[in-house]
């Protein structure tokens, strides 16, 4: 059980900071500024995402060989 946690977390992880750093470029693209708005976005984007790749590692633990 606890190497499904981590691999929940790392899979969490690593879709966290994706999401986040997609989100926050595309927000410098369309503002052409870096400013709260873009920055709340891409942290919004990261625990949304973290929480998403969280359910998804814990789902999909026992579909790898």
């Amino acid at each position: 059980m606890l190497e499904r946690i981590r691999y929940s977390i790392k899979i969490g992880l690593i879709l966290a900071v994706l999401g986040s750093a997609v989100l926050f470029i595309w927000g410098m693209i369309g503002r052409m500024a870096v400013d709260w708005n873009v920055l709340r976005s891409a942290i919004e984007g990261f625990v949304a995402f973290g929480i998403f790749g969280f359910i998804l590692g814990f789902l999909i633990y026992d579909l790898e060989p």
